[in-house]
């Protein structure tokens, strides 16, 4: 940008939440900006750029769609990156350099390419097939498209790791922030699941993809969706749940008007109609003695690096070991395939016409082989039941709760809602008695396996982060591990 571009980007990406990495030293490597969407001599310049950075955490590449602008906009300030200079036939000044995000015509040029039958280079916008938009884009009773080039989108303001519009309250643009060479969790399975898994997931409406010039990776930029604007979120929900059962002291879970359990087994029966539709479109593969035994050694190599970082983990690593060590007696074959791979209240939506599971990207702070790796369906389950004592046990924290009675009710709340869950799920596991001494059922090791996995992982995530919440983990690992 004008005098320093590379310094501008990067001040601007650090400061970001979906930024991933930590610490100083950060500097810009490489910037690829993509085809023009719109003609700059317009005023109104908009392109996706990729900007590489190295630093502690390695090299990163991150996705930062910018609008360059004549004139600045006092509007759009908070997403202002710097000025920069561009050549003659594009805009003959100095100019102002936004977010495009935060630009809600820069916005309405983003969604342009839905509406346009091909990606070919047009001579009003420079635009080159390295930006490629997939559309489809429904119609409603009329015949018309349920958004139209022209609507108006708001920009949510639960920024993460990505960053999503929704547009006419109908669609959602999610513009995924940190790039990898290949194709995006999130679109692949939103993908395979289009059509049967539409009554499960939030519809996919069309995606964006790039391959910049001169290179052989590709990337995946952003993906529409069907906005589901009624819904609400299981965390939330679960909680509200909670907060219902404690205000009425020594209620039984079951007793509350917000008994949460009919919808816990149908989060169950929603993740294993998901689990199944997955197993049929993507692959799979029948893991034996062999594939146990290596899954028991990936689980220890990950509590040596968890105790490699927090000393207090080693209280529960022998304990741990055992659990994972009931792996390696396991013969098979245990179903693999693909997963959602960072399942939790939170990636689950409640509508009046059932649940719905999002976000598919796995673990965000995972490689790519990783959260495309086949696994188990236990470790979503175990996933979404670590969730349902974080809902509880949040809540006691956040509110200062600490009576025994209520403590006793809100474990009560957590083991009802396993158990539904777990029944809604089904596949045959004894979900009544947790841990059968000497008898464990495959299904019951594997989930154990990931519930122990799990809580530690959050033990040192708590630790790190949130030290007044790492209770939570620790009094789970304490009831798990004895």
């Amino acid at each position: 940008m004008a005098g320093d571009r590379t310094h501008d980007l990067l001040d601007y990406i650090v400061r970001q939440r979906w930024f991933a990495g930590e610490g100083a030293g950060w500097q810009v490597v490489r910037v690829e900006p993509l085809a023009w969407l719109s003609n700059p001599a317009s005023g109104l310049g908009v392109r996706f750029e990729l900007v590489t950075v190295d630093g502690p955490g390695g090299t990163q590449t991150y996705n930062v769609p910018l609008a360059y602008r004549d004139e600045p906009v006092e509007a759009n300030a908070y997403g202002l990156v710097g000025t920069a200079s561009l050549g003659a036939d594009e805009m003959a000044a100095d100019v102002y350099v936004y977010d495009a995000l935060h630009d809600p015509l820069a916005r309405q040029v983003l969604m342009r390419g839905f509406f346009e039958d091909s990606p070919a280079p047009s001579e009003s916008t420079g635009r080159d097939p390295d930006t490629v938009y997939v559309s489809h884009l429904p119609h409603d009773e009329d015949g018309a498209l349920v958004i139209d080039v022209d609507s108006e989108s708001v920009l949510l303001a639960v920024e993460q790791s990505n960053t999503s519009m929704v547009v006419a309250e109908t669609a959602m643009l999610k513009v995924f922030r940190k790039v990898v060479d290949g194709r995006n969790p999130d679109v692949e399975i939103h993908d395979a699941l289009a059509g049967p898994g539409d009554d499960a997931i939030a519809a996919l409406w069309g995606w964006i993809s790039a391959t910049p010039s001169g290179g052989s990776a590709s990337y995946d930029l952003a993906m529409l969706q069907r906005f589901l604007r009624t819904a609400s979120n299981g965390w939330e929900s679960a909680r509200a749940s909670v907060r219902d059962l404690l205000a009425e002291p020594g209620l039984e879970p079951e007793a509350a008007g917000g008994d949460f359990a009919g919808e816990s087994v149908r989060l169950g029966e929603t993740v294993r109609f998901v689990h199944t539709l997955m197993a049929e479109r993507l692959p799979t593969a029948e893991w034996g003695a062999a594939e146990l035994s290596a899954l028991a050694d990936r689980l220890d190599a990950r509590l040596d690096h968890l105790a490699g970082r927090v000393d207090e983990i080693e209280r529960y690593a022998g304990a741990a070991r055992d659990v994972y060590a009931r792996l390696r007696t396991l013969d098979g074959p245990v179903a693999a395939q693909r997963v959602h791979g960072d399942l939790h209240l939170g990636q689950t939506l409640r509508t009046t016409a059932g649940w719905k599971l999002i976000d598919f990207e796995g673990e965000p702070a995972a490689a790519l082989e990783d959260r495309v790796a086949l696994d188990t369906v236990w470790r979503d389950v175990a996933g979404v039941t670590r969730s349902f004592d974080y809902a509880a046990n949040s809540y006691l924290l956040q509110t200062g709760t600490t009576g025994d009675a209520e403590v006793a009710q809100a474990r009560a709340w957590v083991a009802r809602n396993r158990a539904a869950f777990l029944a809604g799920y089904g596949d045959g596991h004894d979900h009544e008695a947790a841990r059968p001494a000497g008898g464990d059922t495959v299904a019951t090791a594997l989930l154990a396996a990931y519930e122990v996995d799990k809580a530690l992982y959050e033990y040192v995530y708590e630790l790190d982060h949130r030290p007044d919440w790492a209770a939570i983990p620790m009094t789970m690992l304490d009831q798990l591990l004895g």
